[in-house]
């Protein structure tokens, strides 16, 4: 067999074109496209990702993401009917350790807003200019870090002071000067970043930070610069214990708590007054520790039917305050002579467990869930339905209802209580009731409708007993007393942060992990995967 070359005339063509040069043009412009393609790509996702994207909060308890009673607000019509959005600026050093946190925060707010906020980040250490701009508009030099919150309108209204105006109708300068001072004093809120957070000390006598309130506080912010000058609910100050011998008294604790909502809580002697003042939001009877006499009776009876008229009252079973029970009762709301207890094993509980009633306006974030009562608690006899109020057009509401396995004891004050089935109230037991008075379901007269919310317990009012659903539930009871159905909700918590304590041996074998182990572990990988793709 002879070895000579293949003269197959097809085959040797085949060759002769798997041997002609590539065209490398056609190449050239494909690859060019594809880099010009991919480039666009990346800038359209990076774009994309910057003017909508979502923040998604993994942590278990949601503690990066905005409550359900600051998203009402930014979303109401509080902030949505504005003709101008509200101005954020942050005066904050980049190299500050809260800058971080500061701007996710606020980020989220512009972002849930829809355009209804506006949001600058200036660093007074690079925009020395901007810091001064800021300071001579706003009056407030920068000392240290801060949150300037602008709720003024952009359009000052000066046409009703008629002696503010020129001859030809024009507002003069000083009256521009004047309207522009009282909106900056009504409308300006501004926030130190020191008083965001709270501060503790370890073993070591060392500042650490315990606990974020900033959404709070922030949230509070945007609801005063806006509204302005806070509204007032007036206090019976003359018939309270003004101080207490544990901790806080209640009303200092509440006055907090509205102070949050752009409320003054403004302290009044029923004894020196003749009427509640024409200017009230509402008035305030916190664990009244003396009853109300005929005049003063007669006074909150005028208040009362007032058009738009609010009461809040909080409770102490261990007063008898027989008038003010008349005046609630007449009203579908019953104070009882009793203590809501209970006994397990031998032993007598007060601290009521209680549960959110569903379906009323107030608990509408609430409803159903549980919490506890601490200090004493008499139950409510709420009139539900019944025909002779509601032919004088009275609602009474239930609220807070005592868990199953509860009961009144009337014998409170006698050792090892038993229940008896024909001196002691049974289920239902309510802590709290609202009482509404008017037509609330006409469009027409629902701005008329008077208000009113009775709680039997005022113990939880103080630092140590209040649980954070307590304090949503009183939050929501004044926002709906004052007419504010729109920031009924579930409040921010504050973030706690639990510091951990390293010894040096601990620390020791981190470092070495991070300096030692991991480089020489990626240095071996590599080394591998070179040797065998070597051979």
């Amino acid at each position: 067999m002879s070895d000579t070359p293949s003269t197959d005339p097809a085959a040797a063509s085949q060759a002769s074109v798997d041997r002609r040069p590539v065209s490398r043009i056609g190449r050239s412009i494909l690859v060019t496209i594809q880099v010009i393609a991919f480039v666009i790509v990346i800038i359209s996702v990076n774009y994309l990702s910057c003017a909508k994207h979502e923040r998604i909060d993994l942590t278990e308890r949601k503690d990066f993401t905005l409550s359900d009673f600051t998203e009402k607000t930014i979303k109401g019509e509080l902030v949505k009917d504005r003709q101008s959005p509200i101005k954020m600026i942050a005066v904050i050093r980049r190299g500050s350790p809260h800058f971080s946190r500061m701007r996710n925060l606020l980020d989220e707010y512009k972002r849930l807003s829809g355009g209804s906020i506006s949001l600058e980040f200036v660093d007074p250490a690079r925009q020395t200019d901007r810091t001064l701009e800021i300071e001579q508009l706003y009056g407030q030099p920068y000392i240290e870090d801060m949150i300037l919150v602008d709720g003024r309108e952009q359009a000052l209204d000066t046409s009703t002071d008629t002696s503010a105006t020129n001859v030809d109708g024009t507002p003069t300068e000083n009256a521009v000067k004047k309207t522009e001072q009282q909106q900056l004093s009504a409308h300006v809120r501004t926030l130190l970043v020191k008083n965001l957070y709270l501060e503790e000390l370890d073993q070591f006598r060392n500042r650490y930070i315990s606990a974020w309130q900033d959404e709070d506080m922030v949230t509070s912010s945007i609801i005063g610069a806006i509204e302005g000058t806070p509204r007032k609910i007036y206090f019976a100050a003359d018939k309270s214990a003004l101080e207490s011998s544990d901790g806080e008294p209640p009303w200092k604790v509440l006055y907090t708590m509205l102070a949050q909502q752009n409320i003054q809580l403004v302290p009044i002697r029923l004894t020196d007054i003749d009427s509640i003042p024409a200017d009230a939001e509402g008035l305030a009877l916190i664990a009244p520790q003396y009853d109300l006499d005929t005049r003063e009776i007669k006074i909150l009876t005028e208040y009362w039917d007032r058009p738009k008229s609010s009461i809040l009252v909080t409770l102490d079973p261990n007063v008898k305050l027989n008038n003010l029970r008349i005046f609630l009762r007449n009203y579908g709301i019953t104070p009882r002579n009793d203590r809501i207890i209970s006994v397990e094993a031998k032993q007598t509980l007060s601290k009521v467990r209680a549960i959110f009633a569903r379906g009323a306006e107030i608990t509408a974030d609430l409803g159903g869930q549980a919490t506890i009562f601490d200090g004493s608690s008499s139950s409510l006899e709420v009139r539900e339905n019944d025909d002779q109020l509601m032919n004088r057009r009275i609602r009474p509401i239930a609220l807070i209802q005592a868990s199953e396995g509860w009961w009144g004891e009337t014998r409170y004050q006698e050792e090892n209580p038993v229940f008896n089935k024909e001196e002691d109230h049974t289920a239902p037991l309510y802590l709290a009731a609202a009482v509404l008075r008017g037509q609330a379901t006409s469009d027409d007269t629902a701005q008329l409708v008077s208000k009113m919310v009775v709680i039997s317990n005022t113990d939880f009012l103080s630092l140590k007993n209040t649980r954070p659903e307590q304090a949503d539930f009183v939050k929501s009871s004044i926002n709906w007393l004052v007419g504010r159905e729109d920031l009924i909700g579930i409040g921010p918590r504050k973030l706690h942060r639990n510091k951990i304590t390293l010894l040096d041996a601990h620390n020791t074998f981190i470092s070495r992990i991070v300096l030692i182990f991991l480089p020489a572990a990626a240095l071996l990988t590599s080394l591998i995967v070179w040797n065998v793709r070597r051979a």
